[in-house]
């Protein structure tokens, strides 16, 4: 009985699980949000280890076209540019796109285009054809109320292969050591688990690994660690929590222990782990 009952969970099933998940979330953040983040971006977002690890997982072949949705300003895109591939970079945020315009002038890459387009958007409207490119990626920017939606939308672009990264931690902003040594509950992240029910209920074989990061966070003095972090305590707690006075008042303390010196720079000695799912599946 248990398993009949198994075998009727539907692909909508998981994507009305996943959309009662999304309703108790903070508001995402919108184009607006990004635009302004654009501006800040450095050297975290160039080609790094992620990107590399990212890109031999995906097994793009030669000469193969590319759909980089949530592109950002190039991780993925200008790599591949250099290495021949014609890409379509897309992304809601003008200033991504405006910056990485500039990376790909700055490396003479034409081969990569740029829209601008959001997860929401009607992309055959927008002139994004079913099976226009051989593979799909989403590179750590699924952000959606409705997931079997876009995942279907980046099966139906491409005509090989998808490849997308979801968050595997509680979230890529959140340090779970800090907040375990708070005395508070890290909330636990499913998302990847969704994507993987769903491309499974869809018909599909999704493979699932797993690339690990590292991140930091650089302050220029102690007191902005302190406001960095509290807002970080806050936003997990909320600020009715009665646990939250307690690790508020805990935390210069251990920011004392915690943060070090690092090039007229402060920084935590141990750096965030941050693991990242990645998900392919092959359309035949």
């Amino acid at each position: 009985m248990h398993a009949e009952q198994h075998s009727l969970i539907t692909a909508q099933d998981w994507n009305n699980a996943w959309k009662a998940s999304w309703a108790n979330r903070a508001e995402p953040h919108g184009s607006t949000y990004w635009n302004t983040r654009a501006k800040t971006f450095g050297g975290k977002d160039s080609p790094s280890s992620y990107t590399s690890q990212f890109l031999e997982l995906a097994e793009i072949l030669p000469e193969e076209s590319v759909f980089d949705m949530g592109c950002g300003t190039g991780n993925l895109s200008v790599p591949l540019g250099t290495a021949g591939h014609n890409v379509l970079a897309a992304d809601f945020s003008s200033v991504m796109l405006n910056r990485l315009n500039e990376n790909l002038q700055k490396h003479d890459i034409a081969c990569v285009k740029t829209t601008l387009l959001s997860w929401e958007d009607n992309w055959q409207d927008c002139g994004i054809l079913p099976e226009s490119y051989d593979v799909c990626v989403a590179s750590r920017s699924i952000a959606t109320s409705d997931l079997a939606d876009s995942l279907a939308k980046l099966t139906t672009i491409a005509k090989r292969r998808v490849c997308v990264t979801l968050a595997h931690g509680a979230s890529p902003r959140i340090d779970d050591k800090l907040l375990r040594d708070m005395g508070i509950e890290v909330p636990p992240n499913y998302d990847f688990v969704y994507a993987i029910a769903i491309l499974k209920a869809q018909g599909f074989i999704p493979e699932l690994r797993y690339i690990p990061t590292e991140r930091r966070d650089y302050f220029t003095d102690k007191e902005e660690a302190v406001e960095k972090y509290s807002e970080m305590i806050t936003t997990v707690v909320g600020n009715n929590s009665p646990k939250l006075p307690d690790a508020l008042e805990r935390l210069p303390k251990w920011l004392d222990q915690n943060l070090e010196s690092q090039d007229d720079m402060f920084t935590l000695k141990h750096p965030r782990q941050v693991p990242w799912a990645f998900i392919s599946w092959n359309k035949f």
